[in-house]
């Protein structure tokens, strides 16, 4: 067998599987074995074996690798003791020895490689579980083969080894999309309730982006643990690919329960990658009814369900209902509804204030396109990927600015160091003349170009073409200030921002949601900061909900902040007692300090 199967295969073993040099060493082990003990290969890789032996268990296996008989082909000896995980448990294991070939040095066993396969539990009768019979390990790890089949899939026959593997996610262990189909499938052909769980963790990409691949690998290996040890051992986790899991509960009398269960075990803080990190996940959940035709329809109830709960506003779960189904209609209606609005000049504008804790003041409102149907407001996630899609972007983003910065030119008028916000999308570029039609809007309302900022996503400037930098260079000479929303989130990286036209960046709210204590260790939040001055950019921090919040970011130096701790967005007529309500929240966290 070529040696990249032999790896395939071995990684992909649902059995743990370690490989020993010749002094004790790990030098290789699998994802069941990072799962069973509970470390991760880069903690295990080159530490003597013992120390995932229970004390009064590391003479006894000691003795049994060395009777090992050399000259025996694939000699093996089983070693039965006590194993101890990361967390300082002990748990039942049952270890096969396996003495590899020989691999040139010498006919010593002292010399030579040790394959070990690792079962949890000793030989029962009893399903494992948390009771007689098995440990909560038993529960945690991947599915095992019977303890009394005769040998370690390591050294299964090709076929069965290969299957095992590709119906694995390599990095989690979990069975993947084909096994979990096969499983949905058999689960449907019994008259049993069937449950399906499709989660997502929200803002992975930006998780990603920051932290970096091998953090979010092991946020991904830490996900699917938890999910296992919210499930019975007969019910399947499964891992679709990126950042989508999906959960299969077989004979479940409170699937609710269930979920709620995922929901509150995955809102628990995880330390990856140095930083204390709380994954948010959006949830739908599905049940089989009489109707329900095949698991392929289940599934797209419960991802119905699960985009639902991520435009609802995430890190929450729903069951499926009907109406869910109904998305497309429903933005179909929503480009007609909304066409008239802009028409008949149904389009308003909100403002948010902007802090600056170093002057105690408000210097910066942001303006919000707002849309009033039917006697409510339709939120801004909602109706503007309608108006990208339609084309009416261009349109309501010139409203906006027009009415912002007559609407609020009064205020502007009492400080030259007072602007106004305005987000523009990468779409209202596609027009050439589109920086001389917004210095034309500030010429018109008397508005000084140099209070007018406007705030576009990373998208925009690596995007692009080469057209959208030179009317942003434009603008910029004319006084207009460029910010670029939601830092962190896509492309931009701190060393692609020298050279950009560009005065400000704003850190993502996703990125302030980690801070809970204002305890946390987030060291990335120094280096933002401090690489933006480095710069001569202004730093602003949204999404601000909390005072351990605020003062966590002006303690690192921000400029200023924003967010609902100091107001929601309101209509320029209440404008007065959002800069009261902004003043006093920041003399307080000020006092908290």
């Amino acid at each position: 067998m070529e040696s990249g199967l032999a790896q395939l295969l071995l990684e992909h073993s649902p059995d743990p599987l370690l490989l020993l040099a010749s002094d004790g060493s790990i030098s290789f082990l699998n994802a069941a074995a990072e799962d069973l003990f509970g470390y991760s290969r880069a903690q295990l890789l080159g530490t003597h074996s013992s120390l995932l032996l229970a004390e009064d268990s590391r003479e006894p296996f000691r003795g049994a690798v060395a009777a090992l008989a050399p000259a025996a082909p694939r000699s093996r000896r089983p070693f039965t003791g006590a194993g101890r995980r990361a967390d300082g448990t002990e748990v039942p294991v049952e270890i096969t020895c396996s003495l590899l070939p020989d691999g040139g040095n010498g006919p010593g066993a002292a010399a030579r490689p040790v394959a070990l396969s690792v079962r949890a539990g000793h030989r029962q009768d009893t399903p494992a579980g948390n009771g007689p019979g098995g440990t909560a390990a038993d529960a945690a790890a991947p599915r095992r083969r019977n303890l009394s089949s005769p040998a370690p899939a390591a050294f299964a026959e090709p076929d069965d080894a290969l299957r095992a593997g590709v119906l694995r996610d390599p990095l989690t262990a979990l069975p993947n999309g084909t096994l979990f189909n096969e499983r949905l499938a058999a689960a449907l052909r019994r008259p049993d309730p069937v449950d399906v769980l499709l989660l997502n963790l929200d803002d992975f990409k930006n998780l990603n982006d920051m932290l970096g691949r091998s953090a979010a690998d092991e946020m991904l290996v830490e996900v699917a643990s938890r999910l296992r040890n919210c499930v019975r051992p007969h019910d399947t986790v499964a891992r679709l690919g990126g950042d989508e899991f999906v959960v299969l509960l077989t004979e479940c009398l409170n699937a609710e329960a269930v979920a709620k269960r995922i929901a509150e075990s995955l809102y628990e803080p995880l330390r990856v990658g140095g930083s204390l990190v709380r994954p948010g996940i959006s949830m739908g959940l599905a049940s089989r009814t009489p109707q329900t035709l095949d698991g392929a329809e289940l599934l797209r109830q419960a991802d119905a369900a699960m985009t639902a709960a991520k435009t609802g506003g995430k890190n929450t779960w729903l069951r499926f209902r009907q109406e869910m189904l109904g998305t497309a209609a429903a933005k179909a209606d929503g480009r007609a509804g909304l066409r008239q609005a802009v028409e008949l000049g149904q389009i308003s504008v909100h403002y948010q204030p902007v802090v600056s804790p170093g002057l105690g003041a408000v210097v910066q409102f942001e303006a919000f396109a707002r849309w009033e149907r039917h006697g409510r407001l339709v939120p801004p996630n909602q109706f503007l990927p309608v108006a990208e899609q339609s084309g009416l972007i261009r349109e309501i983003g010139d409203e906006v600015m027009r009415r912002a910065c007559a609407e609020i030119r009064p205020w502007l008028a009492g400080d030259a160091g007072y602007s106004v916000a305005v987000n523009v999308s990468g779409l209202q570029f596609q027009n050439r003349d589109f920086a001389t039609d917004v210095l034309a809007i500030v010429a018109s309302t008397g508005v000084d170009p140099r209070q007018l900022m406007l705030e576009l996503t990373e998208s925009v400037f690596f995007e692009s073409d080469l057209d959208v930098l030179r009317q942003l260079r434009q603008l910029r000479e004319a006084g207009v200030r460029i910010a670029m929303d939601d830092f962190g989130t896509g492309y931009a990286s701190l060393g692609r921002l020298k050279g950009l036209p560009l005065d400000k960046v704003k850190i993502d709210r996703s990125f302030v949601a980690m801070i809970k204590t204002g305890q946390e260790q987030l060291p990335f939040f120094d280096t933002m900061i401090n690489a933006a001055h480095s710069l001569g950019l202004r730093v602003t921090a949204e999404g601000i909900e909390t005072a351990a919040q605020a003062s966590y970011l002006m303690d690192r130096g921000c400029d200023s902040l924003q967010g609902y701790l100091f107001a929601k967005p309101a209509p320029a007529s209440e404008l007065a007692g959002t800069m009261e309500s902004a003043l006093t929240a920041i003399d307080k966290v000020e006092a908290g300090r």
